[in-house]
Formats: structure tokens, sequence, C-alpha cells
């Protein structure tokens, strides 16, 4: 017989009534002053205590007995049922070694999920995405930067309707994602080109007065393109989200677009694409210059004089392993 002390809450009153309880046979018995319950254990539920906390077992009529007596609750768990989940969390919790390796599990859990899980999760949502929000989402996060760190750009309108022409002509004659091309001047961004989400990229004056030659703005903004046509400035704003982003893509919830612009523009200054990302997009560069005649290597030409450039943000602020990446463009045969 398992015999302990508790307090009983009745259901309708806050009020705790101190009470005896004893377990026998199939039957919970509950005495107190003017208490004498007797009930099935087949009606009756077990929240077993979780460290120094009390058990709480549920009653029928919304009654619950509270105890502290965590021996004898653990018997009457064993009563109970001999396999609960409950019952396999009380014993790994009470033996060290199986609470560290629950815990490197669980980090190894949380490390696969961050390195891999949420990345192909947000890939999923972002093909899942209607266009119309990703163009908001692209809207909202250039209103932002827009605010905050861009200004209009002091470049001669002659030469950004050059290159602007310049771009569409090749677009022409070749496969290109839906675009919008704007130059904006930056001190924050310093020679950067960005692809937002919807389709705009934004390039920097600093970009341009960089450039030896217009072909070399064409080579990054063929990279951009790259970024454009697999979305990964939606998909890396997803992945800076988190968890409530890809809910917000699965449910609808565009009360949310907000938070996802406003955390996109420090993502792409801070954090940048990965490396899978930077593979993609200059993949679609380099197939891109050759159907342009354009010649690879002025794509590496740009990178290495950004590589020794002294603004303190850039390009390949945001796009890692410049050295590794310009090999096949100066290996890459011309047109």
């Amino acid at each position: 017989m398992t015999a302990f002390s508790g307090d009983l809450f009745d259901g309708r009153t806050s009020r705790a009534h101190p009470v005896h309880a004893r377990v026998d046979a199939e039957t919970l018995h509950i005495e107190g002053d003017g208490i004498a319950l007797a009930i099935p254990l087949a009606r009756i539920a077990l929240a077993p205590p979780a460290g120094a906390a009390r058990g709480v077992i549920h009653l029928p009529d919304h009654q619950e007995l509270h105890s502290g007596d965590h021996a004898a609750l653990a018997t009457l768990a064993d009563r109970l049922s001999g396999r609960t989940p409950e019952r396999w969390a009380r014993r790994l919790e009470g033996r060290p070694i199986y609470a560290v390796a629950a815990l490197i599990v669980s980090a190894g859990i949380l490390f696969a999920g961050l390195r891999w899980g949420v990345p192909a999760a947000a890939a999923l949502a972002a093909r899942t995405l209607p266009a119309g929000l990703e163009s908001r989402i692209g809207t909202e996060s250039l209103a932002l930067m827009e605010k905050i760190s861009l200004r209009p750009s002091g470049l001669p309108a002659a030469h950004q309707q050059a290159l602007t022409a310049q771009l569409a002509a090749r677009c022409g004659r070749q496969d290109c994602p839906p675009y919008r091309l704007l130059f904006r001047n930056s001190a924050l961004f310093g020679a950067n080109a960005m692809a937002l989400p919807g389709g705009t990229i934004v390039v920097t004056d600093a970009l341009v007065n960089l450039a030896q030659h217009d072909e070399e703005v064409l080579a990054v903004l063929a990279h951009e393109l790259g970024h454009v046509r697999h979305r990964h400035s939606l998909r890396l704003a997803l992945q800076g989200i988190g968890a409530g982003a890809i809910l917000v893509a699965v449910t609808g919830d565009i009360g949310s677009v907000t938070d996802l612009a406003a955390g996109l523009p420090s993502l792409l200054l801070q954090t940048g694409y990965s490396r899978d990302m930077e593979r993609e997009a200059d993949a679609y560069a380099l197939g891109w210059l050759h159907a342009a005649c354009i010649p690879p290597r002025r794509f590496a030409d740009i990178l290495g004089r950004l590589d020794r450039s002294p603004s303190d943000t850039g390009l390949l602020d945001s796009h890692p392993g410049s050295r590794e990446r310009i090999r096949p463009f100066i290996d890459a045969k011309d047109c």
C-alpha cells in the first residue's frame, strides 16, 4: 500500500484542502476534513513532478491532488502504467549520464536543424511563397534601406541609362528573371550590389566608380541576377527570421511581412549569402556572360579590385571566398 499527504483542490474554489491519500488495490482513497473519496486508478492521471516541484494527480470533476512526496508519486506512476513517457523521463532525470547524453543529442539536433533543416525549409517556403508577397517584402525592404542607408545616386543620368540599356539588351538575347535596376549612393554599403526579393537590384555609386569598364558592372549584375533567379535574398530572410518566418510562409500571415522586410537589410550587410548560394549565383553569372559574349574575366577583375579596396564594407563582405570564386572566371574561355 502506498500512502502520502497532499492538498486537494475541489475544482470549484482555489482553496487547498489538506488530505491524506493511499492507494489500495486499484483505488485511490483520499481522506480529510469532511472529505472521503474513493477513485478508481483508471480514472486518474498523474503529472509527475519536475525537479523539486510538486506532482499533480488529475481527478474526475476537475479536481486535483497536489503532493510533494516524490517517492510515493513514483510508485503511483508505476501502478498507473509501466511504459508511459513520463516514467521514462523520470528515470532519465535521475541518471546524470543519461541527462548529459540527452543534452549532447539535443545540441546535435539543434545544430543539424540550423545547419541543414532551416535552410532546406526556407528554400521550400521560398518556392511556395506567392510572388506578390515576395514583391511586397522587397518593396518594404527597399523603403527601409532608403530611409536608413541609401541616398539618391550621384552618377550622371546618361551613365545610368547606358548601363540600364546594356543590361536590357543582353537580357533581350537570353533568359533573365524579371528585375528592376536601381542606382543609389550609400556610405554604409560601400561598393556593393544587392538583389532584393521580388527582383529589385540595387547598385551603389561606389561600385560603378570602382569599375574600369561597363562590362565589369554588367558582370556583377549577372551575379545578382543569379541571386534573383534562385530567390536567395528571400531564402536568406526566411532563414534569419527562422521558424516564425516559415510559419508565415505556410499560413499566409501577411501581417508579419514587415518583420521579414525589416530584418533583410541587416542580414545582407552583416551575414551575407551562404557559399552554396554564392556558387549558384556564380554559375548563373558564368553562363550569362558567355551568352552575352562578355569576357568572364571581367567579373574576376572587379572582384580582385574589391578585394584590394580600403572600403570598410563592400561586395566581398557578403560574398566570401573570393579567390575560390574567381578561379572559374579566370580559367573560362571567351565566347
